[in-house]
């Protein structure tokens, strides 16, 4: 492993366990035993260093959010959870949102549009899962609900969960909040959709 991918990944370390706005530079070069200039060789600022972070997770949602034709309610299940993982993996960038997206201009500029591309992908599973007939939306704004709901949970799960079921590891914090999500579907699921709903929530149940 080079001195980049050790700081990033020293950095990602500490601030899952810290926080970003509690770890300096200073000391993250300490715990490296590096001077502070091998870190600013690479990442000029600490903004830069997030940035960088925020890429990483960008880029790991990206191989797994896509519009699939053929998507099947189990797979687009899945593709929520791994997302999950993902968030969980850099949760630090989604419990300090709101001091990235004040301090850190470049992340800030970004973030609408990666939002709203993400947004375009659930809606986009969501129109193909219901043209597939794996689900059937009776009232012309389900669509809208499911697409801004999903969305949400999606995005501040991990803040929530902090604040209200701090009690409970992270695996189980996943399951309820995928389980929020399948209960809400579920109302909405057809016939060949409900073996795929109940495959899921027994894998969710195992560790």
């Amino acid at each position: 492993m080079g001195t980049k991918e050790k700081i990033l990944d020293k950095a990602l370390e500490l601030f899952n366990e810290r926080g970003i706005e509690y770890v300096g530079v200073r000391e993250l070069a300490a715990i490296l035993n590096i001077r502070v200039s091998n870190i600013s060789y690479y990442f000029p600022t600490k903004d830069d260093l997030v940035n960088e972070l925020s890429l990483q997770l960008g880029e790991l949602n990206s191989k797994v959010m896509k519009i699939d034709p053929d998507v099947t309610l189990l797979a687009f299940l899945r593709m929520l959870k791994q997302v999950f993982a993902h968030h969980v993996q850099y949760r630090c960038l989604l419990l300090s949102v709101v001091h990235i997206m004040e301090q850190n201009k470049v992340i800030a500029k970004r973030y609408q549009q990666v939002q709203s591309q993400r947004t375009d992908v659930i809606r986009g599973n969501l129109e193909s899962l219901v043209q597939r007939g794996y689900l059937a939306l009776p009232q012309e704004n389900d669509l809208d609900y499911l697409v801004s709901t999903i969305s949400l949970i999606a995005r501040f799960w991990i803040s929530e969960a902090v604040i209200s079921f701090r009690h409970l590891s992270t695996a189980q914090q996943m399951h309820h909040y995928l389980s929020i999500i399948v209960k809400m579907l579920a109302p909405y699921a057809t016939q060949p959709a409900k073996p795929e709903i109940e495959l899921f929530s027994r894998q969710l149940e195992c560790p």
